[in-house]
C-alpha cells in the first residue's frame, strides 16, 4: 500500500505531470514554459492523415498496454506515449463489480434519472449483501444516510431491507423538505427520520445519539449497530463521516450505539477542506509536504475513458473541448491588447484569468461555429474581434490546446486514485489495534451510466473482499 501511494505521489509531482496540472489552455494561449518549447511538443500543432492530434492521444490512452505494444505504429512522440503510459498504469481500475443480490428486488425509479436509479439499485443490493454476510438481523440495523438529498436511497433501503430505523441527514433544508414530500407520497411517513444539520464529525455523532435515544433501544442495553452510508459524499464529507466512526469506536463510558461500518462514495474534490488532503501519516510525514495546484482537484473528476462510448457522449466531449479551446483563443486575442491580463493570471492551473471571468458562461448554441462565437464574445467583452477565419497560427495553437486539455483530463483519474489511496491508507492507520475491522475500495457504480465517481470506501467488520 505504501509503495503504491509513494509511486502515485512521485508521479503527480514529477516535472512533466506537474507542468500539465499547472498549465491551463488559457495560460498556454498567452505564454509558454517548459515543456511547451521542446521540439517534441511541436507534434501537437499538426494532424496525421486528417486525424486530430487530440483524437490520436485519446485513442492511445484507451488501449491496454498489450494493445499499445502490438498495435499499429503510433505517430505520437515517445515522450507523450511514455507520459500516457504512466498516467493510465497508475490509475485505479474502474470496472464495476458484479453484484448478485441475495434477495433480488425491483426498484421503483419514480422521480429518478437512469443514473440515479442505477446508483440506488447498486447501493441497496450491496448493502443488503453486506449485512446478510455479517449474519445480522437486517431490519434491526440502524442506517444513517449522510447527505441524503431527496432521499431516494433512504426510501429504497426502507422498502427493500424492511428496516424502520433510518436517519436521513442533509445540510440543505430545501433537500430535506423535498425528501419529506417524497416520503409522504410513498406512504413511508414515520419510518424515516429527516433532519437538517451542518454536518461535522461532532454534529453527526450527536445527531445519531439523539436519534437512538429517542427510539426504542433494545432491553438488553447493548449498543445498537449503526451503518453510515453516503451515496455522494461531497468534499470533506467522507473524511468527516470516518472521523465520526473513529470517535465512536474510542468513546469512553456507556454508548447507545456502535458504528457497524461506512460505505461512502466521495465526490467534488474541489470542495475539500485543506486539512483533508493529504490525510495519511504516510504522506503528511514526507520530507516535502505534498501540495497540488487547485486544478488537480477539478481534474480528478474527469473520465475521458467514457467520452467515446456513444454518439451522444462523443458530441458532449467535442463540445466541451471546443468551449475550452475557443475561449482560450479569444483570451489570447484579448490579451494581445490588454497587457495586464497575462500578469493577473492565476498560477493554479484553473485558467481563471480576468478576461474569462468577464466572458462568463455562454450558451451551447454560441459554439456552433467560430464566427458566431466571436460575435458573442465581442458583445460580452465589449471588444471588437475580427470575425473572419482563424489564422494559420491560431489553427496550430488550437491543436496544441486540444492536446494539452486532453492530456490534463487523462491525468485526472490518476489524481483521483491518489486521493482514494491516501484515504484508504489513512483509514488503515486509524484501524490499527481494532480487531476484525477492514477497509476496502469497491467500484460500486458503472461509469458508463454517467456515474463518474464510482468508487466506494467501505469500512466493515468482515465485509466483501476488495475488488483490487
Amino acid at each position: 500500500m505504501s509503495s503504491s501511494l509513494d509511486t502515485l505521489c512521485d508521479a503527480v509531482t514529477s516535472p512533466l505531470v506537474a507542468s500539465l496540472l499547472e498549465t491551463h489552455p488559457n495560460d498556454l494561449a498567452v505564454s509558454r514554459s517548459w515543456p511547451f518549447r521542446e521540439s517534441w511538443w511541436e507534434w501537437a500543432k499538426g494532424s496525421s492523415d486528417g486525424t486530430d492530434r487530440w483524437r490520436q492521444i485519446l485513442e492511445y490512452s484507451q488501449l491496454d498496454s498489450e494493445a499499445r505494444a502490438l498495435g499499429k505504429e503510433w505517430d505520437i512522440p515517445v515522450e507523450l506515449r511514455d507520459l500516457i503510459d504512466q498516467l493510465t498504469s497508475l490509475s485505479l481500475p474502474r470496472d464495476v463489480i458484479p453484484i448478485n443480490a441475495v434477495d433480488p428486488f425491483e426498484l421503483s425509479t419514480r422521480g429518478m434519472s437512469p443514473k440515479k436509479a442505477h446508483e440506488v439499485h447498486q447501493s441497496v443490493a450491496y448493502i443488503s449483501n453486506l449485512l446478510s454476510s455479517l449474519n445480522l438481523d437486517v431490519p434491526a440495523v440502524r442506517i444513517v444516510d449522510v447527505g441524503a438529498g431527496q432521499g431516494y436511497l433512504t426510501r429504497a433501503l426502507r422498502s427493500h431491507l424492511g428496516t424502520t430505523h433510518l436517519l436521513a441527514l442533509d445540510s440543505s433544508e430545501i433537500q430535506t423538505r423535498g425528501a419529506e414530500r417524497w416520503q409522504e407520497r410513498t406512504g413511508l411517513v414515520g419510518s424515516i427520520t429527516q433532519k437538517t444539520i451542518h454536518i461535522t464529525p461532532q454534529t453527526l455523532s450527536d445527531s445519531v445519539d439523539e436519534w437512538i435515544q429517542s427510539s426504542k433501544v433494545p432491553s438488553s442495553g447493548e449498543p445498537v449497530p449503526v451503518l453510515f452510508v453516503a451515496l455522494h459524499a461531497c468534499g470533506s464529507l467522507t473524511p468527516d463521516i470516518l472521523r465520526a466512526f473513529f470517535m465512536q469506536q474510542t468513546r469512553v463510558g456507556h454508548a447507545w450505539w456502535k458504528p457497524l461500518g461506512v460505505i461512502a462514495i466521495g465526490c467534488c474534490y474541489n470542495l475539500l477542506a485543506s486539512r483533508d488532503f493529504p490525510l495519511s501519516t504516510h504522506l503528511t510525514c514526507r520530507p516535502e509536504r505534498l501540495s497540488l495546484p487547485i486544478s488537480a482537484f477539478h481534474l480528478a473528476a474527469q473520465m475521458p475513458s467514457q467520452w467515446m462510448r456513444s454518439p451522444e457522449s462523443r458530441a458532449d466531449a467535442e463540445l466541451a473541448l471546443r468551449k475550452v479551446v475557443w475561449r482560450a483563443i479569444i483570451g489570447s486575442r484579448f490579451s494581445a491588447n490588454v497587457e495586464s491580463d497575462s500578469i493577473d493570471g492565476q498560477p493554479d492551473g484553473t485558467g481563471d484569468r480576468p478576461v474569462m471571468r468577464r466572458l462568463g458562461r455562454l450558451s451551447n448554441a454560441v459554439y456552433t461555429d467560430w464566427e458566431t462565437f466571436v460575435r458573442a464574445a465581442s458583445d460580452r467583452l465589449g471588444a471588437v474581434f475580427e470575425c473572419g477565419p482563424l489564422t494559420g497560427y491560431e489553427n496550430g495553437l488550437i491543436s496544441e490546446l486540444e492536446v494539452l486539455h486532453v492530456l490534463r483530463c487523462i491525468a485526472g483519474p490518476m489524481v483521483e486514485s491518489l486521493f482514494i489511496v491516501d484515504r484508504r491508507t489513512w483509514v488503515q492507520e486509524q484501524l490499527v489495534g481494532l480487531v476484525d475491522v477492514q477497509v476496502a475500495v469497491v467500484n460500486l457504480f458503472d461509469q458508463g451510466t454517467g456515474s463518474g465517481r464510482n468508487v466506494a470506501l467501505v469500512v466493515s467488520p468482515q465485509g466483501p473482499r476488495p475488488n483490487r
